[in-house]
């Protein structure tokens, strides 16, 4: 068994975790412990108290008394800078020490936390409450606290792994001594859900010191080491995964051109194949026309190409090997829908390049997966001749996803506005694109309201309208972290949607 130790500063930070793991207290000195288990294998818990030199006392003891194979510093932190919003929670990649001009830069070890959004962290003596400190501090990271450098100093001194995941409680400003006491409680709670989702123990057997120096070290030719295998690289890089999100509204498209049944088998494998390779299409495209871009933004600089674990000839031949799958399926689905399969590509191919251009390029994405649903129809009907019910599902996907992308990139405001991205938010800053957003997503649900009438209605239909609602309002709750937002909702509204015209009576 491998244990895991991890590190709060007060008690209301971990109070949550304690609670939820079910942890036995193990003593009040030096430092108050706990011990719970996770997939079977031991954690450690202990408050240290507040400040850089409790945190750097509590690693120590840490490490050299409970014998833990890594060590996850948990809690609570501040916004400098950034589009960060309370309860948002973060897994660091690097972090500082605020207080000394040229303090070493300690990279972290979080990829058991990787669908988290990614953020630099300062460490200070002090709370920052003041402007002029607050925009002193923004250069070095977005995100503030008091104990992380000194944890990771701690770590890397007797080379043991380090992770830090920190939960935004206050904007680090004139009111944040009150946000911090009115938040701590629940973004605490963000916290330890976050932590006991992650939590693998084991993992970190696996992932040995060396290994974990390993995932920092230059390899000569300027790239990161890694030592995940090919087919995983690929699976990450391509998210093929996802498809399943987008899939209900290709079948339902699909089940519209059948004359509202299910499509010959043939037909309908066919067209999840073209799907697979449009996706593998598009986003390999995607990754290569930016990945010069993601190497600027911390958030999306770990990707495979910007990190130098994947090179771009690989994904120019997994675009490659997505397109002809694509292309293939359009020519065995008949001539219609081979001579119309170029719209699509041109879509999949270029629709990244529009942040170059327009902060409408949220609709770019927007226009691929509207005209996904319209793409299963012809193939399935094996006739050009759009219904109305098909051009509201169509019109639904549309502002599905093109208002959920301008939430996705809420968390790039900063980022950028320095590179030059346009996007909405970059430009209307993130109350006024929310207001877009969800603009955008009203009409999504009058298009799909007015679905739900023309196909027949009928009470399942109804209520996968509801759920769909329920998923638009949940995205723009602010307690509710900015991912989560992202995902699942946007899967929950998508798939719900679907279903209004395949569960219709009429």
């Amino acid at each position: 068994m491998t244990t895991t130790g991890i590190i709060f500063a007060t008690m209301r930070e971990a109070e949550p975790l304690l609670r939820s793991a079910g942890a036995e207290k193990l003593a009040d000195d030096p430092f108050p412990a706990w011990r719970f288990t996770a997939d079977g294998d031991p954690v450690v818990v202990i408050v240290c108290g507040m400040g850089k030199a409790a945190a750097a006392r509590g690693t120590d003891h840490l490490l050299a008394t409970h014998d833990v194979v890594a060590v996850i510093n948990a809690g609570i932190c501040g916004c400098i800078a950034g589009s960060a919003e309370v309860g948002q929670v973060f897994r660091i990649q690097e972090v500082r020490d605020g207080d000394l001009p040229d303090a070493e830069v300690y990279r972290c070890d979080a990829r058991r936390w990787n669908h988290l959004p990614a953020a630099r962290l300062v460490s200070c003596d002090s709370p920052v409450f003041d402007p002029q400190r607050r925009q002193q501090l923004a250069g070095s990271g977005e995100l503030i606290d008091m104990e992380g450098a000194a944890v990771a100093d701690a770590c890397t001194r007797r080379s043991a792994p380090c992770c830090l995941i920190k939960g935004v409680s206050d904007m680090a400003d004139e009111g944040g001594k009150d946000a911090i006491q009115r938040n701590i409680d629940s973004v605490s709670g963000a916290v330890a859900d976050v932590l006991l989702q992650g939590l693998a123990p084991s993992a970190w057997a696996a992932n040995s010191t060396e290994q974990a120096r390993a995932a920092d070290r230059a390899e000569p030719d300027g790239h990161a080491a890694d030592t995940d295998g090919l087919p995983a690289k690929l699976m990450q890089f391509t998210k093929i995964e996802h498809t399943v999100f987008s899939l209900p509204l290709v079948f339902a498209g699909a089940w519209l051109g059948a004359g509202r049944r299910v499509p010959p088998l043939s037909v309908l494998g066919l067209i999840v194949a073209a799907s697979v390779g449009a996706r593998m299409l598009g986003m390999s495209m995607n990754r290569i026309l930016d990945r010069k871009l993601d190497a600027q933004n911390p958030r999306t600089a770990g990707r495979e190409l910007p990190a130098g674990r994947l090179s771009v000839r690989t994904a120019a031949l997994v675009a490659l090997a997505g397109g002809a799958v694509y292309v293939l399926a359009c020519i065995l689905l008949g001539p219609l829908v081979a001579m119309l399969s170029p719209i699509p590509l041109v879509a999949l191919m270029s629709y990244s390049l529009l942040k170059r251009f327009t902060p409408l390029c949220h609709f770019g994405i927007g226009l691929c997966l509207g005209l996904a649903p319209l793409a299963a129809f012809v193939a399935a009907a094996g006739r050009l001749d759009l219904t109305s019910d098909i051009l509201l599902l169509a019109l639904y996907a549309f502002c599905w996803m093109g208002g959920f992308d301008i939430i996705y990139s809420l968390q790039d405001i900063d980022s950028d506005r320095q590179t030059g991205v346009r996007s909405i938010p970059a430009a209307l800053g993130s109350r006024r694109a929310q207001g877009v957003a969800m603009g955008v997503h009203a009409v999504a649900l009058a298009s799909c309201a007015a679905l739900l009438r023309i196909t027949g209605g009928g009470a399942l239909a109804a209520a996968a309208l509801v759920i769909a609602a329920g998923a638009y309002v949940c995205a723009y709750l602010p307690m509710i972290p900015l991912p989560a937002r992202f995902f699942p909702m946007s899967a929950i509204a998508g798939i719900a949607g679907a279903l209004v015209p395949m569960l219709s009576s009429g």
